[in-house]
């Protein structure tokens, strides 16, 4: 009784007059949630899991394709490799630092600090041999650590498997319109050895993402194409029943030509040209993501151990044209610029360490362990302008190299107590210590060098959950969590006037404390399931970017509430219809007046939609003697804000709502599947997205358009 959804689509949808037994068989997927496997239908908390074969069937290669199907999920993006992921609504617009996390199998993702702009660099990994995507509403504190405030998304790879030999390919092409074609191919292959005691599973894919924006100085058609490269070298031993050795090597490289924005005038809130061109000079991105892991479990009767190594690296290079910000506000002290592209490299080196147990004794199951993780970055700034004759600017305006360094030691505990055979009652602990140094050598105009500063924190995060099973198909459950985000080192210069600093040296970690009840219920057929939650956050000293005189620092704002409820329900009336529907109510604003970020009590968090809704429904049927299927999706967005209505740096901006039709067909030529979908049928020009920060100086707002309508087919085949 899985919330199985694309759109509404469940995973049970790709079998065409599947029987109700396999349809409960398809709905009850099993999940790693809480560290240990078990029915998305008797997990305690509200998740949507997002099967392989389900992404395939909409034409799903990254996370943009997926992201506005799911409750309560929220995405914002530049482009791909270039996106912020937010969950009920925890966020202020532009996060200091991630609010979600993101998991590669048992793996954490990225920076946990706010000093290598992790939060808007989610993770976009290549959906080709993805077992399934899991994605946990609500705190994680406790399980998963720092930075899964919001809750965390979770990429679940398909393992080796040493029991047959087989494999898949996949070719698809798609036209985009007003752009162009792009089209992926992708490969895997799983070959048992050793005496069926040991798997190696490899694949690559390869991705080109059609681009529809056009940039008018440039003169450059679909100016925001970009390629995705990639692939996976798996390797699973399995020398006795006890022990299992899985290692894993990840590689994926992005490149986009341009940014996905297009330019809107203030004024009127309509292009300044096209609906989707943009007027910059160039804006490439490029990031070079590596991955090694090593997961051994051996079970050694009473307890089982699971060990979990990582390193992982990171090399992000990109470039914003802030010409509309600089050209005009240093214009005013005289300079003659022409442009001011801002160049960025972000490096990461990280290496984690996490070690648990898990055993039962009598009626209680328990799960203690510890983690470490070091993470080294490196961010450069850099603001190569040139004059008005193009040639380059005479005078340094801004050369800074960000050193940080993040250091975290953990452990971590759960319980669950078995009171009687329908009622349980969890709860766990994580304790945290985190130490962290940051330094700014800068030279130039617009900055000024600081010395190295540090942190240290400790923290600790709860968890408390209630289960009653009402009957062997139904659970209630009531769940209290906390979650935060790590404090550190502030790069704080002195008031030029006063001579006093302008921020303290350091700023706090913010956290929040969760309340959810839900409840899941499928019938024993499989025809209808229903899946609902109620929620209320709230969220203390936010983190934000303030201006002083100025200078931007990190700061601790107020407080904000959220309040909401999320419910999916899905229907097969009969074995070859599936209806599914997904709706997201929630009321995310301040709980205080904030003068940094120019809100008032009241007031509504950025990006933070009151109403989500995804309508679904497939179909499977016969066609000349091969399984077929067909299906639509209807999805809805509120209107949003972009900023709040007094903020210094980012004047407020309205996000309309919105409404697309997606459709699809497939149909089973023995080994080879032909799946053909359209995407926004209508051609709906959504806003997903603003920044706001330029027409603080008369430049426009860059708003992140919905991709158009796209029409694709895709052919797999699997051996």
């Amino acid at each position: 009784m899985a919330t199985s959804t694309l759109g509404g689509l469940p995973a049970s949808a790709q079998i065409a007059g599947a029987s109700p037994d396999s349809a409960t068989q398809l709905m009850d997927v099993i999940v790693t949630a809480q560290k240990r496997e078990e029915r998305a239908s008797e997990t305690p908390l509200s998740l949507s899991v997002l099967t392989g074969e389900t992404l395939q069937a909409t034409g799903a290669t990254q996370l943009s394709d997926f992201a506005a199907t799911v409750p309560g999920l929220s995405f914002t993006s530049n482009g791909v490799g270039q996106g912020q992921v937010n969950l009920r609504g925890v966020t202020t617009g532009l996060n200091v630092s991630p609010t979600v996390g993101i998991y590669v199998d048992e793996v954490p993702y990225g920076s946990s600090t706010s000093f290598a702009g992790a939060a808007q660099l989610a993770l976009d990994v290549g959906l080709f041999d993805i077992d399934r995507v899991e994605i946990l509403r609500g705190p994680q504190g406790t399980l998963y650590g720092a930075s899964t405030m919001g809750g965390l998304l979770k990429y679940v790879t398909k393992a080796p498997d040493p029991t047959r030999f087989g494999g898949g390919l996949r070719a698809g092409v798609n036209a985009t319109a007003h752009g162009g074609v792009g089209y992926d191919l992708a490969g895997a292959l799983n070959a048992p050895f050793a005496g069926d005691t040991a798997a190696v599973r490899l694949n690559g894919f390869y991705t080109k993402d059609a681009g529809f924006i056009d940039n008018l100085i440039l003169d450059e058609e679909d100016a925001n194409t970009s390629e995705v490269v990639g692939g996976r070298l798996d390797v699973l031993f399995n020398p006795t029943d006890a022990l299992s050795v899985r290692l894993t090597a990840f590689a994926q490289d992005i490149k986009r030509d341009g940014s996905g924005s297009v330019d809107f005038n203030p004024a009127t809130n309509e292009p300044v040209d096209g609906e989707y061109d943009q007027r910059r000079f160039s804006e490439p991105f490029t990031q070079d993501f590596r991955l090694a892991s090593a997961v051994v479990n051996y079970d050694f009767g009473p307890v089982q151990l699971t060990s979990v190594t990582s390193y992982q690296t990171s090399d992000i290079n990109h470039v914003t044209d802030v010409s509309a910000l600089y050209v005009t506000l240093l214009g005013g002290f005289g300079f003659a610029l022409g442009s001011t592209p801002l160049v960025k490299e972000v490096d990461t080196d990280k290496f984690t360490q996490e070690a648990r147990l898990a055993g039962s004794w009598g009626s209680i199951d328990w799960i203690a362990g510890g983690f470490y993780t070091r993470e080294k970055s490196f961010q450069l700034q850099t603001l190569p302008a040139t004059d008005v004759t193009g040639a380059p600017f005479p005078i340094l305006l801004l050369n800074a190299e960000l050193p940080s360094l993040y250091e975290e030691t953990a452990a971590f505990g759960t319980a669950t107590w078995h009171v009687t055979d329908r009622l349980d009652l969890s709860g766990g602990l994580r304790y945290a210590k985190n130490e962290q140094t940051y330094e700014q050598i800068a030279s130039g105009l617009l900055v000024a060098p600081a010395p190295k500063r540090s942190s240290s924190e400790n923290v600790t995060t709860y968890l408390a959950n209630a289960r009653y099973r009402v009957n062997d198909r139904s659970i209630a459950y009531l769940r209290y969590a906390t979650g935060y985000r790590p404090g550190g080192p502030n790069m704080v210069s002195n008031d030029p006037v006063t001579g006093n600093p302008l921020a303290p040296p350091t700023f706090d970690s913010d956290s929040l404390d969760s309340y959810e009840a839900g409840y899941k219920v499928s019938t024993s057929d499989g025809r209808f399931s229903l899946d609902a939650s109620v929620y209320l956050i709230d969220w203390t000293d936010l983190q934000i970017v303030a201006l002083r005189n100025g200078v931007g620092v990190v700061a601790n704002a107020s407080e904000a509430a959220i309040k909401g409820a999320e419910l999916t329900v899905t229907a097969r009336p009969t074995p070859a219809l599936t209806l599914v529907g997904a709706l997201s109510l929630m009321d995310a604003q301040l709980d205080a007046d904030s003068p940094d970020l120019g809100g008032q009590k009241g007031d509504a968090l950025p990006d933070a939609p009151d109403v989500t809704l995804a309508l679904s429904a497939d179909y499977g049927f016969s066609l000349g003697g091969y399984d077929a299927d067909v299906g639509a999706t209807v999805r809805y967005v509120d209107d949003r804000v972009a900023s709040f209505d007094q903020s210094p740096g980012s004047p407020q901006h309205q996000l309309p709502d919105y409404t697309t039709v997606d459709l699809r067909a497939g149909v089973d030529l023995g080994r080879v599947r032909a799946q053909l979908y359209v995407r926004n049928l209508f051609d709906e020009f959504g806003e997903l997205s603003a920044v706001t920060s330029f027409s603080v100086a008369g430049g426009p707002i860059q708003v992140t358009p919905l991709r158009p309508r796209t029409i694709g087919l895709t052919l797999s085949h699997r051996f």
